[in-house]
């Protein structure tokens, strides 16, 4: 038995419990506080009442949810009342421009009309259209020449005529006129002509000036930048597209709100009844003018096209703080205890105390609530806990009493300080 154990377990028996916690706090800075500590912690029924350890029972998730519903519908409340306004994301927005410059001949749509991928939105008349088919005629017609050369040489120089250098020439040409025509029919293509247009193109060898540019996704045309008449340039925008796509809802919480809020909670939007929206960002900044906290949700995509959110609006949105995961169980906050990156808790049984390693979870701000090896009922140490910790560590082993006298806690703290060195 070490003079440290020794010494502590008279503690427990002579010196009061404020004393006694100083003395520990003093105890935990030497290299002892880092030993592996047993899962059963043994403390007489005499050592907890002089240490002035008391305990509380574990709450069940189940049983305080029923109490925050039951708390909820008689005060005609669902949960913490916030406020903000519906935003568009970051991809919501699209714009439509033309790959080539023209006048425009006709329109098509009309602003904040819905509309398709395939939706027309306006018919122009393009000069430079027309060049850039004359081109991937050429440039086709060169390609198919050079292949057509390619396959004669490698035939003549399977019969011997010609050298292979001859054939390696025809080949490298070949693959320079499929690259170039290749180019001119992806740009085609990009500009709004399909894949027939350019077939026909090939076959009837007539060009056309006109060029129909689409919507290209599904949604809203909010604005539509063009007159008849007008000429535009090359990637000029000339409509604006708001897509169906989950808004973002930006809402003001108080710090207390912010709290009790956790990614991945689900908010029920007043006014819609079928639309919900899901915290997928929470501010680390707090609003310097109003002291609030930013809380971003997106509409859920179930409830995507129901048009109960609009760019723009203002709206008050529910959150159900109290919550919690179904098998949590609520302690304290002063229950838990940490060991490195773990926390604890001690289950009293009646050898004393048991560590027991537990899971922190999303919970109320009232108490922890943590996963674990304890169900609810369990008394869990809540004060006297730098008791616990002493005897976790190997420092308050029972021992006959030896000392007749009381000893000061001054004494009691340079004996332990000596013991450890």
């Amino acid at each position: 038995m070490t003079l440290v154990q020794t010494t502590i377990s008279s503690l427990f028996r002579r010196v009061a419990p404020a004393a006694f916690s100083s003395l520990l706090l003093a105890a935990f800075t030497s290299p002892l506080a880092h030993a592996e500590a047993p899962v059963q912690i043994h403390i007489s029924k005499e050592q907890i009442q002089r240490a002035g350890i008391q305990t509380e029972a574990a709450v069940a998730a189940t049983t305080a949810n029923n109490a925050i519903n039951t708390a909820a519908k008689s005060t005609n409340d669902a949960g913490q009342q916030l406020s903000g306004t519906v935003v568009a994301p970051t991809n919501a927005i699209t714009v439509v421009s033309s790959m080539v410059s023209g006048v425009i001949q006709q329109i098509h749509v009309n602003s904040l009309q819905p509309v398709q991928p395939s939706s027309p939105v306006a018919t122009m008349f393009s000069q430079q259209l027309m060049e850039m088919q004359r081109e991937y005629l050429q440039l086709a017609s060169q390609a198919r020449l050079s292949k057509e050369k390619r396959e004669r040489d490698e035939a003549l120089l399977k019969e011997g005529i010609i050298a292979l250098s001859r054939v390696q020439e025809s080949r490298a040409a070949a693959v320079q006129a499929e690259v170039a025509a290749n180019e001119r029919y992806q740009t085609l293509r990009a500009a709004g002509l399909s894949s027939a247009q350019l077939r026909s193109i090939l076959v009837t060898h007539a060009l056309s000036p006109y060029l129909t540019v689409s919507a290209g996704v599904r949604g809203t045309l909010l604005e539509l930048n063009l007159t008849t008449g007008q000429r535009i340039e090359a990637g000029m925008p000339i409509a604006k597209i708001s897509k169906d796509t989950a808004l973002w809802i930006e809402l003001q919480a108080s710090r207390q709100q912010a709290e009790q809020i956790r990614l991945g909670d689900l908010l029920q939007i007043k006014g819609c009844n079928t639309s919900t929206a899901k915290v997928i960002a929470i501010s680390p900044q707090i609003n310097g003018s109003n002291q609030s906290t930013l809380i971003r949700a997106e509409q859920s995509k179930q409830n995507n096209h129901d048009g109960c959110l609009k760019l723009n609006q203002f709206v008050e949105a529910s959150h159900s703080s109290g919550k919690l995961t179904a098998d949590s169980v609520g302690v304290p906050a002063s229950a838990i205890v940490r060991n490195g990156v773990n926390s604890y808790v001690f289950i009293q049984n009646n050898k004393g105390f048991e560590a027991v390693k537990v899971q922190l979870m999303p919970g109320s701000a009232d108490k922890a609530w943590v996963s674990g090896k304890l169900k609810a009922g369990d008394p869990v140490a809540v004060k006297g806990i730098i008791a616990i910790k002493g005897a976790w560590i190997g420092l308050g082993a029972e021992e006959p009493e030896t000392a007749t006298q009381p000893i000061s806690a001054k004494q009691a703290k340079d004996s332990v300080q000596g013991g450890a060195k």
